[in-house]
């Protein structure tokens, strides 16, 4: 689960607790996050559907693999769905028990709030910033200096970029960030299948954020 840890830690902004991008787009985040941790773990592989169908995520592997979030996507997806219909099946379950995990091992707390008594979204500061802080460095180097990235590092660039999050968490023009996180999400840096595992939920996800905030503002 690093991925969808360090993804949830990365968008909520770590003095106030806010989330960096907005309520359509954060959970489909996290939920991309999944599927792309599923698909890097092994679990679960993307296959061409062909011209009608598109690619599709097809489950190979739903035994327990001792993490609650990706036990519950591997029992809620279907055996075989297309990237974006699996990240709206997962977007609205994998938040709560991701941030209560964060909250559990020390990273951050929960701050409950409400108004007039009546009870709002919660917000998570950080109670230590230590990862957090760490995965930030790891996106300067890549995004900023040009380090060559890992695996985890290109996924979690992809992600961050489908929510054009990436001028929210470095210091650093914006389009410049924007064409080297292209970069990083379209290239081979674990090999095809990862590559095109990462495009594909990258594009998913953006999909998915898009239609979201369209539906929320109609």
């Amino acid at each position: 689960m690093r991925t969808a840890e360090d993804l949830a830690l990365l968008l909520h902004e770590p003095d106030t607790g806010a989330p960096l991008v907005d309520s359509t787009s954060l959970p489909r985040a996290l939920a991309g996050a999944v599927v792309l941790q599923l698909v890097l773990d092994g679990r679960a592989h993307l296959a061409d559907g062909g011209r009608w169908r598109g690619t599709r995520l097809v489950v190979d592997d739903r035994g327990r693999t001792g993490d609650h979030v990706l036990d519950l996507a591997l029992e809620r997806l279907p055996d075989d769905a297309s990237p974006k219909s699996a990240i709206e099946k997962l977007q609205g379950r994998v938040r709560d028990p991701l941030m209560a995990g964060l909250v559990h091992d020390g990273a951050l707390r929960l701050e409950e709030r409400a108004l007039l008594g009546i009870p709002r979204s919660p917000r998570y500061p950080a109670a230590d910033r230590t990862r957090r802080d760490a995965v930030v460095a790891r996106l300067r180097a890549v995004l900023v200096d040009g380090a060559a990235p890992s695996r985890d590092d290109a996924a979690l660039v992809a992600l961050v970029r489908a929510v054009k999050a990436e001028h929210e968490l470095l210091d650093a023009p914006r389009r410049e960030l924007r064409d080297r996180s292209k970069v990083v999400a379209e290239g081979e840096w674990a090999g095809e299948a990862v590559r095109r595992a990462i495009a594909d939920v990258h594009a998913a996800v953006a999909a998915a954020a898009g239609a979201g905030a369209v539906a929320a503002s109609s």
